[in-house]
């Protein structure tokens, strides 16, 4: 998982800390191709991906890593191939983290104060 280092976290809310990482690996149309691609099988190589695709398996290969590095697929290798697949953890936090931020929305539609006052946290 990606963290934001120079941020100062005590002035964040945790939802976007955790989400930003998630919906920046997804905010490629490329990566979102790759991950309903990969919703439909139990793995899938990056040379099968890229014959599916109009992506060259070099590109592919830079997206998967994008996807990879922030949990939201895994990679098995088996020999000299590797097999990628949307990691259940990965999905499952993002599930999770998004209906808290579109939670955290709607708590105050309708609701909404004049900005802001000293005593307002974000």
């Amino acid at each position: 998982m990606v963290i934001y280092s120079k941020m100062n976290t005590e002035t964040y809310n945790t939802i976007p800390l955790n989400l930003a990482p998630l919906l920046g690996a997804l905010s490629h149309p490329a990566r979102l191709q790759i991950m309903l691609h990969l919703s439909k099988f139990n793995g899938c190589q990056a040379n099968s991906i890229s014959n599916k695709l109009p992506l060259a398996k070099s590109t592919v290969s830079e997206h998967l890593n994008k996807l990879k590095e922030v949990g939201l697929i895994s990679c098995t290798n088996e020999g000299t191939c590797s097999n990628y697949r949307i990691s259940e953890e990965g999905y499952k936090l993002l599930k999770i983290y998004f209906n808290e931020f579109i939670g955290a929305v709607e708590k105050w539609q309708g609701k909404q104060k004049v900005c802001c006052t000293e005593d307002d946290n974000i």
